[in-house]
């Protein structure tokens, strides 16, 4: 009776502990701006099955991805055993065996998984401690915490494998249970130690349960309670778009996010959610070329600072009255960009979303990096002074440089290119975009493509001087008032002339009409020029010679590629060119490494570490090419400047695939 009494005190503790704790997190993402993220509810739980079920992002690393998932796998099957050990605290006899042959699989499930989670734990800590892998290392707070994490999980399982043991050298095996391991295990007991031992094991068992199910709140575990509704609130249908601001809303006292509670609670909910694992810093590019911006440390340290200031204001609207304490004061006049976010990483993104496809738990990076840049440009008017003759630019030119609108058309002067005024009966705009208008690399991208589009007998037109910039660069670098602006004056210009489909040589227009005009109300069918010379080859509109034995590899660009998924249509394009001598690098696709110009970036200088076009030319230049092939202006740019800083510019020629494919016309 005793028993059952302290039993009984220590679970209502625990679980008391457990609900407050719970109740307190949803109250501090209540502090934190609110937008609605249980839409399109199927696609929502399509996801939830595929990510956080299946962990099909856990298994984009083959061997670390086994061992998680044989961890997840196991503390879903694992709770069965839990339960019913709390259940026994109460009626000593409770057994779930009653279910029959479903308990057959569960008692399996649980002495398989016990076994799996304990060489998995042992493979996590030579990973995390002896082998000392890069980016599961952190400061003195997270190895502690790691050890505590996988030293619990390892005692937890131990001590219910030995006393399933031990209880089946008591009792023999239950009616429909199947534990070989346990079995195996239970000759180490005697029958007269057997009962001792299981009691020892099960209060082990149940304590340690009860002691890391409340831990998790302040570790990086956190993530067992909020990693699977994690999935399912993730943006279920855009790879990742900035949240449009009503600027026409009366109320609106501050752009961006200067703290944590202008950020979006899913915001929050990801850096509680986080797992510290890393993988985001490993495939950043600025992190990789060893510059600040780790994109793992910014979304910890909104955490901290979540937890540390949304305690105080917590406790604050609870008393309502009486003055902060000198500590809590403290904390609260800590500034968010400044004290816990590098002012400088902020600027160093190129908003390629490598760290968002890489999370196993699908954090969006994105937001908040993109909300504290509009915290930056729009509030407090520190950003990099480079930007602000972009901005500039944009405001008086509609463009990133400083080249006249007017100017607009001239790259087409002698081709007998129609002007969408002259021709409203077009059936595709040519978006041109403004390097293909200004810039003189890009020029020869535009003109090839519309070469193409002539030899197909393709009904286009160009906007010409009513063309503006798109308004990409202004939204990523934080000036989404300019990049309203621009926008809405691009929606007027498109629905006068009643524009149904969209033809562009760049990836950032096609992203940004795709998925981020609709929401200025504004539709259209938007086509990568890749894709369109894809179409074209395959109804016989143009032919090209095939048979090139010349080497060629490919760039895949990271807002065609990763934002959008159009990764054959070029490689189709190119594949039937080259007659088996197109070479892939290893970082493709998905997985691609950015060239260094998104984001931005493309206007800034990199004063740190080594420059990321520079290693992405690297690895192309490893498999030897003779042409690296991009379907990017911006890449373009990139990729020439790190051949030619490489002096391979008279061996290796960078070329769009509009360019390749006008000089295999036939």
């Amino acid at each position: 009776m005793v028993e059952k009494l302290i039993f009984a005190f220590l679970t209502v503790l625990a679980f008391g502990f457990l609900f407050y704790n719970l109740y307190r997190f949803i109250l501090i993402l209540k502090l934190a701006k609110q937008e609605k993220r249980t839409d399109r509810f199927w696609l929502r739980l399509k996801n939830l099955f595929k990510i956080a079920l299946f962990q099909s992002k856990i298994l984009r690393e083959p061997f670390a991805g086994v061992v998680h998932v044989a961890i997840f796998w196991g503390f879903l099957a694992l709770l069965f055993s839990a339960s019913e050990a709390v259940f026994q605290g109460f009626y000593p006899e409770f057994s779930w065996s009653f279910l029959g042959w479903f308990y057959t699989i569960i008692s399996f499930s649980n002495d398989l998984f016990c076994v799996l989670v304990l060489f998995a734990v042992l493979f996590a800590f030579l990973r995390r401690f002896v082998f000392r892998v890069k980016r599961l290392q952190g400061d003195r707070r997270e190895m502690l915490d790691a050890i505590v994490v996988l030293g619990s999980i390892f005692i937890i399982v131990t001590a219910l494998l030995l006393q399933n043991s031990a209880k089946i050298a008591l009792y023999g095996a239950e009616p429909y249970s199947f534990q070989p391991f346990a079995s195996l295990l239970s000759s180490i007991f005697s029958t007269e130690s057997s009962f001792l031992f299981y009691k020892i094991f099960w209060w082990l068992h149940i304590l340690w349960i009860y002691f890391f199910m409340n831990y998790i709140f302040y570790s990086k575990h956190f993530h067992v309670y909020t990693s699977i509704q994690n999935v399912f609130f993730r943006e279920p249908e855009y790879f990742f778009k900035p949240v449009r601001i009503n600027f026409e809303e009366e109320n609106l006292e501050s752009f961006g996010a200067g703290d944590f509670e202008q950020l979006s609670w899913k915001s929050i909910h990801d850096s509680f959610s986080c797992t510290h694992c890393g993988r985001c810093d490993s495939v950043c590019p600025a992190n990789l070329t060893g510059k600040v911006l780790s994109p793992r440390r910014i979304i910890i340290e909104i955490r901290h600072r979540a937890h540390e200031k949304g305690i105080i204001l917590l406790k604050q609207l609870k008393n309502k009255s009486g003055n902060p304490a000198q500590e809590e004061q403290e904390v609260l006049e800590k500034s968010f960009i400044g004290d816990y976010q590098n002012p400088e990483a902020l600027w160093q993104c190129t908003t390629c979303g490598a760290c968002m496809q890489e999370c196993p738990i699908s954090i969006e990076h994105l937001h908040p990096i993109i909300e504290m840049r509009r915290n930056q440009v729009l509030m407090e008017s520190k950003f990099p002074t480079l930007l602000q003759n972009v901005f500039s630019s944009l405001e008086n030119n509609g463009a990133p440089w400083q080249f006249p609108q007017a100017d607009r058309a001239q790259w087409a002067e002698g081709l007998d290119i129609k002007i969408a005024s002259e021709n409203p009966d077009f059936e595709y705009l040519f978006w041109v975009g403004c390097a293909g208008s200004y810039d003189e690399r890009a020029k020869k991208i535009s003109i090839a493509f519309a070469k193409i589009l002539q030899r197909a007998g393709v009904n286009f037109a160009i906007l010409g001087s009513e063309e503006m910039c798109n308004g990409d660069v202004a939204r990523r670098t934080g000036n989404e008032y300019l990049a309203d602006f621009l926008i809405k004056t691009n929606v007027e210009t498109f629905k006068r002339y009643n524009v149904q489909k969209i033809l562009t040589i760049c990836p950032h227009c096609y992203n940004i009409f795709k998925n981020e005009y609709p929401d200025y109300g504004f539709q259209a069918e938007v086509i990568h020029h890749t894709q369109f010379i894809s179409e074209l080859i395959d109804k016989g509109l143009i032919r090209l010679r095939s048979g090139n034995k010349l080497s060629i590899t490919y760039h895949d660009s990271c807002y065609l590629g990763r934002y959008n998924s159009i990764y054959e249509p070029p490689r189709s394009v190119l594949k039937s060119i080259y007659d088996g001598s197109f070479v892939e690098v290893k970082r493709k696709k998905d997985k691609g490494l950015c060239c260094g110009a998104g984001g931005g970036m493309m206007f800034l200088e990199e004063t740190q570490g080594k420059r990321v076009n520079i290693e992405r030319t690297e690895e192309l230049l490893s498999v030897n090419p003779n042409t690296i092939a991009a379907n990017c202006p911006f890449c373009i740019t990139m990729l020439t400047d790190g051949v030619k800083a490489k002096e391979k510019d008279e061996q290796v020629q960078v070329k769009d695939i509009a360019e390749i494919v006008l000089e295999n016309l036939v």
